[in-house]
């Protein structure tokens, strides 16, 4: 009903097809905030904002980050690097060394202050 009286929100919403080896979604419960696609290995990140509050999007106002932003970001979405006994919160979660992204793959970049979290896809190769 609603793409019928409004055809021009299908593309606003639609979700692209992946072409990079990586994506995110950035989630605040079940509703998908922003899609990140990442090429590591020619460090590039795209997204699309699914909302148009600011607050719940991955990079805020920011529509076309860097790779380093999206570093930030992971690591932002885990438990600092500084944190007090780290080595046994790595070999809580079997991970060798920090990695925001190992740790995010084990956690889903879910803190215990919010509801936002990550999911992620892996282009099969």
């Amino acid at each position: 009903m609603l793409l019928g009286e409004h055809p021009e929100l299908e593309k606003e919403f639609r979700i692209p097809p992946m072409n990079v080896p990586m994506r995110l979604k950035y989630m605040f419960q079940y509703r998908i905030c922003t899609i990140i696609d990442v090429d590591e290995k020619n460090r590039n990140v795209q997204i699309w904002n699914y909302t148009r509050n600011p607050i719940y999007r991955a990079f805020g106002i920011k529509e076309h980050p860097t790779f380093q932003e999206y570093e930030e970001f992971l690591e932002s979405r885990c438990f600092p690097r500084t944190r007090d006994k780290l080595k046994i919160e790595l070999e809580q979660l079997n991970i060798p060394f920090y990695d925001p992204l190992l740790i995010i793959e084990k956690t889903e970049g879910r803190m215990a202050e919010d509801d936002f979290w990550l999911e992620i896809e892996r282009k099969k190769i």
